[in-house]
């Protein structure tokens, strides 16, 4: 039975279709309803609904995010608010400072011009776009919503674009009892792609937002009225600035010609078409080159080899430069005099077998007084001309037509230091592995002697093409064991120093990206964290105290140049690498505090680290003055908080222990083990025995860690190096009763040896 209530509305709808929406021949519409069967209500009732959902469609959207590395993201859904561009959503549909697209019903596309408003708590997201008279929703009142009254949805769900789906309300309840958040509970399916999807009173009114999936034809949505607060809370960040994920440091580049940089993991990524003629696009240092003579270089990969991208100097800021590059497997030197090909001076192109295509090639290029320029591919000098018609300007990037380009370790120094390794030491590697290479050419004759030998020759030579491919695997797998110890064995250099104040804690924290990434220049993020304090001492006013300044840091850091903790990817690798939590302005915890207080120490201002259960913080504590001042930030929320707001964020009632500052080796170990954690979650053993090596290279008396090592060579087959670990551990307490499993472990390792 339906309330009085119910009835009510149920007869506002009829009648609402009825005049609103024309009805078919076979039905006459001055028929009087109770003159007309059963079947022919619900004929009428499903035409009114069906132009209801098409008049409803064009207001609906669907939301392309992208992922943390830059690749395609999930999708969802949206819906207009206002004719002039107002976008609701779910907050974790968009993404916390990721890049992400709108598409409408009829194909348009946008990009976000700014981020209205954010409610993490609620999950709701405000967007604006650069569109105006377009079709918008009217908001409903929550408040007025009860069970079991019609509802319908449009959405994406699992990317079927503007799905209509109709259920009733089941109930407004809270998720976790207490939590003080009602939401509104409906039986309508919600699967991946449906969050953010309106879901409407049959007057066309949006009384939810679709969020959460509870597993059958069930989920939740968040009451509008929620939407309608933020609304009037409005506080816009322009998209520029709330996309950090691949953001481009803009204290150290400046993009001019349009095109789309990202830097990512030390890799700078150029796609799409300039401005410029043939979708010219550049990419410029801030930092001024040295006088003549200098020298600039960097690694460039092409997508596709009709492209071209490579090195920029002397340049205007505009249209007038000098640039390097390879273009249809040639390498060119072009001095860009204009806007146009006409005004294009190509003064050398070259082909060279030293440029390796669709691979990673070095060039450089080195300038000298009376306009002496001479190009490198790959250490080799292949282009040398004198051209004076500019002679200073500034370096960088540049990339042409429809490739997509990737730079890394770019750089300019008045003269670069060799790194060639030398004859002597070349021989002697490949002495040491003479027996897992071997070259063989064939001359005619072998050839033909190959011929007499039968039908079978070919399946011979391709059984030893098999051996050697062993063999190239086998060198790949040593080349990487070495690169692996050479930058564990340099992270624990990095810590050992008699004054723990001499450890420079971000170096060894860069340093532990270099264990799984060796791309990225280490210097150039040092030199970066040295650039972002003189940005923000920048900000200091003269005299300032060093509360003062401290105050000024968090918010230039977190709300200005907008770093932030991972929300939606919090177990992602990324957060553990130093690099790309500078490059990507998002990370844990304990990654966002050591870049907190590296910035700090570099302006002068007293910050450690504080390791407290579950959770990592940053304190400045100034003893300069008879009563000590203390401060906690926490980077992870971009703020300063008490004692006791700590102790609210790990649930646990903190003591004095709890904030005492954090060794610097500390916090590598402690990185080094959230690593760990994301490897074991990965199911990535080669990773996670990694980083065990880089925790005993720093702590080799850590027992707890080499017996972990142990368990794994144990489990995965290699018995030789389980024992190795397996004999320290009991070695140094052989009458242990807890050395049982171990003891036992070695006997069957012992027999297994003994036995072959």
């Amino acid at each position: 039975m339906f309330s009085i209530k119910q009835s009510i509305r149920f007869l506002k709808f009829t009648l609402f279709l009825t005049l609103t929406f024309p009805l078919s021949g076979e039905i006459d519409p001055d028929s009087n309803s109770s003159n007309l069967s059963e079947l022919q209500l619900a004929k009428r009732d499903a035409k009114g609904f069906e132009k209801l959902a098409q008049l409803i469609k064009p207001s609906v959207v669907i939301i392309d995010s992208v992922s943390r590395i830059g690749r395609e993201g999930g999708k969802g859904t949206g819906f207009v608010l206002s004719p002039d561009g107002i976008i609701a959503t779910n907050f974790h549909v968009i993404g916390e400072h990721r890049e992400f697209k709108i598409r409408f019903e009829d194909g348009k596309s946008f990009f976000p011009d700014s981020i209205l408003a954010i409610d993490r708590e609620n999950d709701l997201a405000l967007i604006k776009i650069n569109a105006q008279k377009l079709p918008y929703l009217e908001l409903g009142d929550s408040d007025e919503i009860s069970p079991g009254q019609p509802i319908f949805s449009i959405g994406n769900p699992l990317g079927f674009a503007h799905s209509v789906s109709r259920g009733v309300i089941a109930a407004i309840r809270e998720l976790e009892k207490g939590d003080g958040r009602p939401l509104v509970q409906v039986a309508i399916p919600i699967e991946p792609g449906s969050s953010g999807s309106p879901t409407l009173d049959l007057n066309g009114k949006v009384v939810a937002i679709l969020a959460i999936k509870s597993g059958g034809a069930m989920g939740f949505g968040i009451p509008v009225n929620k939407l309608k607060d933020m609304i009037q809370n409005q506080t816009p960040i322009p998209i520029k600035k709330w996309l950090t994920i691949g953001a481009l440091n803009e204290l150290e580049w400046k993009s001019i010609l349009a095109g789309t940089w990202k830097q990512r993991a030390g890799v700078i990524t150029a796609s799409g078409l300039g401005s410029g003629f043939g979708g010219r696009m550049l990419c410029l240092s801030e930092h001024k080159p040295p006088k003549l003579p200098y020298e600039l270089e960097v690694d460039v990969r092409l997508s596709d080899e009709s492209g071209a991208a490579g090195l920029v100097f002397h340049s205007n800021g505009k249209n007038k430069h000098y640039g390097f590059y390879p273009t249809n497997g040639s390498l060119r030197l072009t001095c860009f005099q204009g806007e146009t090909v006409y005004s294009w001076n190509i003064l050398n192109t070259i082909v060279s077998s030293s440029y390796q295509p669709e691979q990673w090639n070095r060039l450089r290029v080195k300038i000298e007084e009376g306009g002496k320029i001479t190009c490198y591919i790959n250490g080799k000098s292949i282009i040398e001309v004198i051209d004076q018609t500019f002679k200073e300007g500034q370096v960088g990037l540049c990339k042409f037509r429809s490739t997509t380009a990737e730079f890394r370790n770019f750089r300019f120094a008045e003269k670069f230091l060799s790194s060639s390794i030398s004859k002597k030491t070349n021989q002697e590697i490949k002495k040491i592995v003479k027996g897992l290479t071997k070259k063989e050419t064939l001359s005619e004759e072998h050839l033909t002697r190959l011929l007499e030998l039968g039908p079978l020759v070919p399946n011979v030579l391709l059984d030893h093409a098999s051996e050697l491919q062993k063999q190239i695997n086998r060198l790949q797998s040593i080349s990487k064991e070495i690169k692996e110890r050479h930058a564990i064995e340099e992270l624990a250099n990095s810590l050992v120093h008699d004054d723990e104040s001499s450890v420079d804690l971000l170096r060894s924290a860069l340093l532990i990206s270099r264990l799984n990434n060796q791309n990225f220049n280490l210097n150039s993020y040092l030199t970066k964290a040295e650039n972002l304090a003189q940005d923000i001492a920048s900000h200091f006013p003269e005299k300032a105290t060093g509360e003062e300044k401290l105050k000024i840091l968090v918010f230039q850091l977190f709300k200005e140049m907008g770093y932030h903790g991972s929300t939606l990817d919090y177990d992602h690798p990324s957060n553990s690498y130093m690099n790309e939590v500078m490059d990507d302005r998002e990370g844990l915890p304990i990654t966002l505090s050591v870049l907190f207080i590296e910035l700090a120490n570099r302006l002068e201002l007293p910050v450690s680290g504080l390791g407290i259960p579950g959770h990592f913080l940053a304190m400045y504590r100034d003893e300069s003055k008879k009563k000590t001042k203390e401060i906690i930030v926490d980077p992870f929320g971009g703020k300063i908080i008490t004692r006791s707001e700590a102790s609210e964020i790990t649930g646990l009632r903190l003591n004095d222990k709890d904030f005492v500052p954090a060794s610097k080796r500390d916090i590598i170990t402690r990185m080094l083990r959230n690593l760990i954690h994301t490897a074991e979650s990965q199911r990535n053993s080669s990773d996670r025995l990694l980083y065990i090596n880089a925790i005993l290279a720093i702590e080799p008396g850590d027992t707890y860690t080499r017996a972990m090592r142990a368990m794994i060579n144990y489990g995965e087959g290699r018995f030789t190096d389980a024992l190795k670990d397996i004999n320290s551990l009991i070695s140094e307490n052989p009458d242990s009763p807890e050395m049982a499993p171990l003891l036992e472990i070695k006997n069957r390792l012992m027999e297994k040896k003994s036995s072959r």
